[in-house]
């Protein structure tokens, strides 16, 4: 199950380093112990957790941690909320998904749920929950909040086996060595960098959690800790770039996904990390993997993401072109549903294809189809576009209202191209009527998670396309 080979490091390797984070050094042993307390502690204060779902939003990433595997490992599922929800958000979140506990850094007036803060855990004292033996690889672990870039969030249910088989294809994939040191870029209150650090910690290798998520940051962790695995965003990854560091020779493996990378910026990654292999992966959070690409190896188109990942069957509906993926991946439903099952098959949203040799290539999602003039287009396609040029650090492409064409295709960027040079750009290489309208912004609206809120971002080009910003 997840979270039991801590207490086989513990036994085995107790004084070697599991978690590093700002001053902190926990050992294996210490990891254990803090977990098997925390459990006790939550159980005394709320009764058994045996599949009893309890979020919690904590601003301490170590915090988070013991949290996280205190309920697993006690047959909960975890639902780890972002912290930085405002209390209306959460507690749209908690209504929806409706956990039986919710705990918080401070006391959350207002809960939907039943609520308790953290120090009103650390102060109880009891027993521990369900042994292992009484739950096994197709019950409940964990709760994961979708990004909510196009819409609601809402908390997606999975299985021990869902990640168990995840982590068993990436060994098959991914070329990791004994004892590596692998720094997570992200907040663990994201599935993909939370999964990272269970997947990391599940093989006895050693996680480094940030202190600050700026790119000098992110390159002062690299060098100080000699890290020698990256897991990052692309978003990430493209900041560090755009900051002038020296190489960084220890780092070997960069792992990324979450949204796309572009091939066209792997020169300035490899100057940066010349030892790496860089690996993008393709999923998402109902999903888990689908396929992934090797780009200091495999040359690919921007629209490509690499061959299916093993395990995972793929295919086009004939009808919309919406991408159809089967594996043992498959998440088992949402928060609030009458009843969890792992689908057979899911569809993803996203417009794709897979080649002869096996290879996957997304052209758009969708619910990112605008339709424009009688035409479908599709806003990844246009952002690959933008963001292949020099100078643009990011875009995002999106459909406005507009009484003649239906959709206008609206771009907001983020660069030192002038509009001018920038639609030059694009009519060499889109068709007339896939040209977006541009408009230059200091900074686009973030999630969290990494990726560009798409909500905001349309808000914010209406606002300056009427010159309020």
């Amino acid at each position: 199950m997840i979270g039991q080979s801590i207490a086989r490091y513990a036994a085995y390797v107790p004084a070697q380093t599991a978690v590093e984070y700002s001053d902190y050094s926990i050992s294996w042993r210490e990891l254990h112990e803090t977990i098997i307390h925390r459990q006790e502690q939550l159980c005394a204060a709320a009764g058994t957790l045996f599949q009893k779902q309890v979020a919690f939003a904590l601003q301490d990433p170590l915090e988070q941690l013991y949290m996280f595997f205190a309920i697993v490992s006690g047959g909960g599922i975890a639902v780890p909320v972002d912290e930085m929800l405002n209390s209306n958000a959460t507690a749209v979140l908690l209504s929806s998904s409706r956990p039986s506990l919710f705990v918080a850094d401070s006391e959350a007036p207002g809960s939907p749920v039943p609520s308790l803060t953290l120090e009103e855990v650390t102060r109880a004292e009891g027993q521990p929950s369900a042994p292992a033996a009484l739950f096994g690889e197709t019950d409940l672990f964990y709760g994961a909040c979708t990004s909510g870039s196009s819409g609601r969030p809402k908390i997606c249910l999975r299985s021990h086996r869902s990640w168990l088989k995840s982590f068993e294809a990436e060994k098959q994939l991914f070329p990791f060595r004994d004892h590596e040191r692998v720094l997570i870029t992200g907040k663990l209150s994201h599935s993909l960098f939370l999964y990272g650090t269970v997947r990391m910690l599940e093989y006895g290798h050693t996680v480094v959690l940030p202190v600050r998520h700026s790119p000098r940051g992110i390159s002062r962790m690299v060098e100080e800790k000699q890290v020698t695995v990256l897991y990052a965003v692309p978003t990430m990854l493209r900041w560090l770039l755009s900051h002038s560091f020296s190489p960084s020779p220890s780092v070997r493996l960069i792992i990324t996904g979450g949204e796309k990378w572009f091939p066209a910026d792997n020169p300035k990654a490899f100057l940066r990390f010349p030892s790496a292999a860089l690996y993008e992966f393709y999923g998402s959070a109902e999903t888990s993997f689908i396929s992934a690409l090797n780009h200091r190896e495999e040359q690919a188109s921007s629209s490509c993401t690499g061959r299916l990942f093993p395990m995972v069957e793929a295919s086009s509906c004939p009808s919309s072109g919406e991408l159809v993926v089967k594996s043992p991946f498959l998440f088992s439903g949402y928060a609030g549903e009458a009843s969890f099952h792992s689908p057979r098959a899911v569809a993803t949203g996203d417009i794709g294809s897979v080649d002869e040799e096996g290879f996957l290539y997304i052209t758009g999602r969708q619910s990112e189809k605008i339709v424009s003039r009688g035409r479908n287009v599709y806003a990844e396609e246009i952002e690959q576009v933008l963001t292949s040029h020099p100078k643009v650090k990011q875009a995002v492409v999106f459909g406005v209202h507009d009484p003649f064409q239906g959709e206008k295709i609206a771009a907001l960027y983020t660069g030192s191209p002038a509009v001018s040079e920038l639609l030059a750009y694009c009519r060499q290489r889109l068709p007339a009527y896939k040209i977006p309208a541009c408009l230059q912004a200091e900074g686009l609206p973030m999630l969290a998670s990494g990726k560009t809120n798409r909500l905001e971002a349309k808000k914010y080009y209406k606002a300056l396309s009427k010159g309020e910003r």
